[in-house]
C-alpha cells in the first residue's frame, strides 16, 4: 500500500469512529435499548391442574414448540391458585410472545394465544374458562393502594352484578377485568351475583385481583 493510500485509511476509519462515538452511544447504552424484558405471573382458574409454557413467537414458526417440555416456565399449578413469576426478556425486535396453557395430567387440554410486549410490563397471565371452553388473557398488573380498605378489581367469565356494601355498582364483561372498588367489611361487603365474597384471607390498604365466576371467588391474587 502506497503512502497516500494508508493515509486515506487512517482518515477513513478515524472518520468512522467519529461518527460512532458522536451518536452519544456507548455498548451498555445499545444493550439497554436492544434487551428489554417483563415478568409474568399465572393464575390458574381452571378446574385442574396447569403447566404455563413461554415461547418466544416469530412468523414463520407461529406455535410451533410452545407445548415443548422445555418451555414450561411454572409447572403443576393447582386449580384455583397463582404460579410462579417468570421473568423473560427478549430483544426490541422481538416483542411477541406465545403463552400457552395445557392440563397437567392431560396433554389434550390446552389453549393458546400471544401477545406483544412492551418493556417493563408486569402482567398476569390468567388461564380461566366458561361453559367448558377454556381461554387465557392477559392483564397488566396494577396497584391501587388505599389505606382502611380492601382495594380490589375483578376478572369475571360472564356478566355479574357486583355490589358494594349492597349497592350495586357494575355489571361485569366476560374475559375482562373492572375498574378498582374499595371495600370496607371483609366478611360480606364485596358480592358478585349476590353471592358475598370472602376477603378476610387479605389485608387492609392492599390491592386484589379477583378473578371470579358465578359462584363467587376463585382465585384472591395481591397485585
Amino acid at each position: 500500500m502506497n503512502k497516500g493510500h494508508k493515509r486515506f485509511g487512517i482518515a477513513l476509519i478515524l472518520g468512522l469512529t467519529t461518527v460512532l462515538s458522536g451518536c452519544g452511544e456507548s455498548s451498555d447504552e445499545l444493550d439497554e435499548k436492544l434487551n428489554k424484558d417483563v415478568n409474568m405471573s399465572f393464575v390458574n382458574a381452571l378446574s385442574y391442574m396447569a403447566d404455563f409454557h413461554v415461547k418466544k413467537r416469530s412468523i414463520d414458526s407461529g406455535y410451533n414448540g410452545l407445548f415443548d417440555n422445555d418451555r414450561v416456565v411454572s409447572r403443576d399449578v393447582p386449580a384455583n391458585r397463582v404460579g410462579s413469576t417468570y421473568h423473560y426478556g427478549y430483544k426490541a425486535i422481538n416483542n411477541m410472545v406465545n403463552l400457552g396453557v395445557k392440563d397437567s395430567n392431560n396433554t389434550d387440554k390446552k389453549e393458546r394465544i400471544y401477545t406483544t410486549l412492551s418493556n417493563g410490563e408486569n402482567l398476569w397471565v390468567i388461564a380461566w374458562e366458561s361453559a367448558g371452553e377454556r381461554a387465557l388473557s392477559v392483564v397488566e398488573k396494577k396497584r391501587n393502594n388505599s389505606p382502611d380498605v380492601f382495594n380490589v378489581r375483578l376478572f369475571a367469565n360472564g356478566s355479574y352484578d357486583i355490589s358494594v356494601a349492597n349497592n350495586k355498582v357494575l355489571t361485569t364483561e366476560k374475559g375482562k377485568v373492572t375498574d378498582y372498588l374499595k371495600v370496607s367489611s371483609c366478611a360480606d361487603g364485596l358480592k358478585v351475583a349476590d353471592k358475598a365474597i370472602d376477603l378476610c384471607s387479605g389485608n387492609f390498604g392492599a390491592s386484589y385481583l379477583l378473578v371470579v365466576d358465578r359462584n363467587g371467588k376463585l382465585v384472591m391474587a395481591e397485585e
